[in-house]
């Protein structure tokens, strides 16, 4: 799970240009920076990165670190 979490911050560090130690699993998306349009860009990028799915339904619950590391988590279960 470990490395799940440091890949998902560093597809989110790189989309909000910031240091990687900023992004804790408790940190809002909006705070970081992340606006629609770059949760749109991290969600392509980790479906990418991890060869899953997120439906529009989970792109618009995505509101902190946590979120997406549970989305990620879960649907990469599905996928096996």
């Amino acid at each position: 799970m470990k490395k799940l979490e440091e890949q998902i911050v560093k597809v989110l560090s790189r989309a909000a240009m910031i240091d990687p130690a900023k992004v804790r699993p408790e940190a809002k998306l909006s705070e970081l920076g992340v606006d629609s349009m770059t949760r749109i860009e991290c969600v392509f990028s980790l479906e990418d990165a991890f060869q899953v799915e997120i439906s529009e339904s989970e792109l618009s619950k995505l509101q902190t670190v946590q979120d997406v590391i549970n989305t990620v988590s879960n649907a990469l279960a599905v996928a096996q």
